[in-house]
Parts: structure tokens; sequence; C-alpha cells
């Protein structure tokens, strides 16, 4: 059995909850700053890959619905 004397020893080892907070906020912000963050130019460049990519995709998926559409009411499963 764990005298008093541990117990106290385990409790004022375990962090308390601001303790861990600020700790933690402390460790994002010394990560941050090792981050290599994006020039605006590549920054600009690479959302207009992403709004490209999408605008592909959802003309793909309208393609495909509007074809299974036709395809089902043609068939007369779907009215």
């Amino acid at each position: 059995m764990a005298t008093t004397n541990e117990k106290q020893s385990t409790v004022s080892r375990t962090p308390g909850f601001m303790t861990g907070t600020v700790r933690f906020i402390e460790e994002v912000i010394v990560e941050l700053k090792k981050t290599t963050w994006p020039t605006p130019r590549e920054a600009w460049r690479l959302t207009m890959v992403v709004l490209a990519v999408i605008i592909v995709v959802a003309v793909y998926v309208g393609v495909i619905d509007f074809l299974l559409t036709k395809l089902t009411i043609s068939l007369g499963l779907f009215k």
C-alpha cells in the first residue's frame, strides 16, 4: 500500500490543467516558428490549383449525374 508521501509526490508530478494548457500553447508557438510559410504568390497559385480541381470534379460529377438521370428516366426506373 502506498504511503501518504508517495501519494503526494504522484499528485505533485501531475501538471494542472492550466499548466498543461500553457505548456501546450508554448510548444505550438515554437513549432509554428519552425514552419516555412508560402509566399503570397505561392499561396495564390496553390489556391487557383485547388479551385481548378474543384471545378473539374464538380463538372465530372454533374455530367455523370446527368447521364445516369437520363438513363434511369429512359428505362422507366425514375420519373
